[in-house]
């Protein structure tokens, strides 16, 4: 395994503003003024003990990033990689013998950082990330990315370490440390979730979890855009709904299984009467198996007119559904604890409205799960005949990816991605 790895807030605590002009080349760095992170000396050496080679990259100057990798780490190390741009990265993987025979198989390959540059530039250069959080950022820097926590989220790791027992884990057994859904895709078992939001009430909370990513471009093949287009597609395949609840399950049993919450009800976001394919999400929930008292909750107004997706925005979006979507008044939900189940979490108003009517008839604790979220794009392909930026794109049908260049933007070609 190949282990590159950030340095500034993942390894050292440096990710602060007094250490700016060594990171810069503008003073020495003075070795025993470095904070080296607890543990992050017997974590190289440990993965390096099992065979595995770490090589530190950074965008910091070389002075800098040679004496610390060198000297306190003793590891390979790349400097002035400017991120999330892949070049510098890239040179010194293709450079190397080694490295570039291991990249053909990207799983090969795990990038770890604290900042959402660090996730990109794993995306761009299409392995598996690692979202560390080691520290408290004492200001916000948007050039690094530093303080700006939701970033990294919309980004779309494909893992989550708050130690590096937890990386060492996730080295040593990946499929299992992926998220609920992504998991279940890969004949694997995980309970994991991305931690969107958690909300204090003045009873309860509320808090929003994803089980899969759904990519907009360059990425991991871990995320699964091409199953969440499925959701969609009128001849899904039984097998296809069944892993994707098996995913659900595997997250909702290890929910159950915690003393300190008891849920009153679960439910979900229902289906229009012009949904396609009928019955899309309820076919789904149906499929659940939960000790938890299952119900309808939600209902379209007869009236309903139009699509959510034909609305351009968060306040747009959020005005259709107030209007449209009910929250059934026959259940009492006066400090109930509910949880509600949707496809996809993308502008967040589906969630946001349904989390507003459940507290206005006083429910307690609300957890809302999308099954897939959707994550920032990232396109890095030019197209051959305009030069302008292809995406990747998902024939919705069969899940086959390929490049497109918009009509909108360019000239409408299409390729395949080899």
């Amino acid at each position: 395994m190949i282990l590159l790895i950030d340095l500034d807030g993942t390894l050292t605590n440096t990710a602060h503003p007094q250490f700016k002009r060594m990171k810069d080349g503008l003073d020495d760095t003075i070795l025993n003024t470095i904070p080296v992170f607890d543990g992050a000396i017997e974590f190289i050496n440990q993965q390096k003990s099992l065979g595995n080679r770490v090589i530190i990259v950074s965008d910091s100057h070389p002075k800098y990033v040679q004496k610390i990798a060198v000297e306190i780490f003793n590891v390979e190390f790349v400097f002035l990689a400017d991120k999330p741009n892949p070049d510098r990265t890239l040179e010194f993987i293709k450079t190397n013998q080694e490295l570039k025979e291991l990249y053909i198989d990207r799983d090969n390959f795990i990038l770890i950082g604290d900042s959402f540059l660090d996730i990109e530039l794993g995306r761009r250069l299409n392995i598996r990330t690692v979202h560390t959080k080691f520290y408290k950022a004492s200001e916000v820097d948007e050039r690094d990315g530093i303080g700006q926590d939701w970033k990294p989220l919309k980004m779309g790791p494909t893992f989550y370490a708050k130690s590096y027992s937890s990386i060492n884990k996730i080295i040593d057994s990946p499929l299992s440390r992926l998220l609920a859904i992504e998991a279940a895709f890969t004949g694997s078992d995980s309970y994991r979730s991305v931690a969107f939001k958690d909300i204090k009430t003045q009873n309860g909370f509320i808090a929003f979890r994803c089980l899969a990513r759904q990519e907009d471009g360059e990425c991991d093949k871990y995320a699964r855009a091409d199953k969440y287009y499925q959701i969609d597609n009128p001849k899904r395949s039984q097998e296809f709904l069944n892993t994707l609840v098996n995913g659900l399950n595997s997250y909702l049993s290890r929910l159950e299984s915690l003393p300190q919450y008891q849920w009153d009800y679960l439910t979900y976001v229902s289906d229009k009467k012009t949904t396609s394919p009928p019955n899309k999400m309820k076919e789904i929930f149906d499929l659940i198996g939960s000790a938890i008292t299952k119900i309808k909750l939600f209902e379209w107004r007869d009236e309903v007119d139009g699509s959510l997706r034909n609305r351009p925005d968060y306040t747009s979006r959020r005005a259709f559904i107030s209007k449209f979507l009910t929250t059934k008044t026959e259940f009492d939900l006066t400090d109930k604890n509910i949880i509600v189940i949707d496809d996809q979490f993308t502008s967040s108003a589906t969630a946001y409205e349904i989390v507003t009517q459940l507290k206005a008839r006083g429910a307690k604790n609300i957890l809302f799960i999308a099954l897939f979220y959707l994550i920032l794009p990232i396109h890095s392909k030019k197209c051959p005949r305009c030069n302008n930026d292809m995406k990747i794109s998902i024939r919705k049908e069969d899940g086959v990816k390929f490049h497109n260049c918009s009509y909108k933007t360019g000239c409408g070609l299409s390729t395949k991605i080899n």
